[in-house]
């Protein structure tokens, strides 16, 4: 029984992911008027797509060595932002193999390309939005945190008397003894998915007819998909394990104030959105936009 439940539940999010990413990629699909000159762009798309996949599979052997060496439950809960880091860095190595257009003679054309026209609107307001939920409340379980009976910060969260002896110490709470690996892979994350958004932008196009452009904007999009949806992993797992652990450490505390019974079911909510976003950024992953000719 035990086991059969959480294989169900892993078949169904996996069924979830697959089917969400179908629909995504039947809703962007580029048509185009001819099906010429579109060789270089095919063999971008191979290289960065191949990119994606290695930085995906070294991202999956990182996390698995991440998970197994992290003390204290600090290796799980940065598995998830390893495994971004590396799709992100698959990303960036793929945008860096794409070849400049050459030749004999070149054409240039007179356009502002800026970051903003590529992103994702939902996935990266959903982003940002989980980026504030995670700081803002790592920032509350550090500053209510205590040390553990090693003398290790930020593992406990403690209520004393007023006399200021200990009165209760539950484990583990995220405070500043996890908090801070969190904090600096999301950081990293943040400033490798600007250089990719950057890298993005600023390639040069492989020609200027009308279907050359809207297959390599449609390229760029995507690469920028990727690269949100990455980050918007590196954000959302972590943040899903830490509002459980803070949810269910607050619940097993005594001598806590009355109203902070109600943060159990806030941080459950927290949880699931982040879970929910996990799933929404897999299968933007997964989703792949389709080149059709009218």
């Amino acid at each position: 029984m035990s086991i059969g439940i959480p294989f169900i539940a892993l078949i169904l999010l996996t069924l979830a992911v697959v089917l969400i990413s179908v629909l995504v990629s039947m809703a962007r699909t580029v048509r185009l008027p001819v099906d010429d000159g579109l060789r270089a762009l095919r063999t971008t798309a191979r290289r960065a797509l191949l990119a994606r996949v290695i930085g995906l599979v070294a991202g999956i052997v990182a996390a698995g060595l991440i998970a197994d060496t992290g003390a204290l439950g600090r290796g799980p809960m940065l598995a998830a932002p390893v495994l971004g880091l590396c799709l992100i860095l698959g990303t960036l190595a793929g945008e860096l193999a794409a070849k400049p257009p050459g030749g004999p003679i070149r054409d240039a054309s007179l356009e502002t390309r800026r970051i903003r026209h590529y992103l994702p609107r939902f996935s990266t307001s959903l982003a940002a939005t989980l980026s504030v939920i995670t700081v803002g409340l790592l920032t509350v379980t550090v500053a209510t945190a205590s040390a553990d009976d090693l003398g290790r910060p930020g593992r406990t969260l403690s209520t004393f008397s007023p006399d200021g002896m200990v009165r209760q110490s539950t484990s583990p709470w995220p405070g500043w003894f996890y908090a801070w690996p969190i904090l600096a892979a999301l950081a990293v994350a943040l400033v490798l998915s600007a250089l990719v958004l950057h890298r993005i932008v600023r390639r040069g196009r492989p020609g200027l007819d009308p279907a050359t452009r809207a297959v390599d904007e449609a390229q760029r999009a995507h690469s920028a998909r990727v690269v949100t949806a990455a980050y918007g992993l590196c954000v959302a797992l972590p943040l899903s394990g830490i509002a459980l652990i803070a949810a269910g450490t607050v619940k097993n505390s005594a001598y806590l104030p009355d109203w902070s019974m109600t943060a159990p079911p806030a941080l459950v909510g927290v949880a699931f959105l982040a879970a929910g976003s996990a799933i929404w950024y897999l299968a933007e992953l997964l989703s792949s936009p389709k080149v059709k000719v009218s």
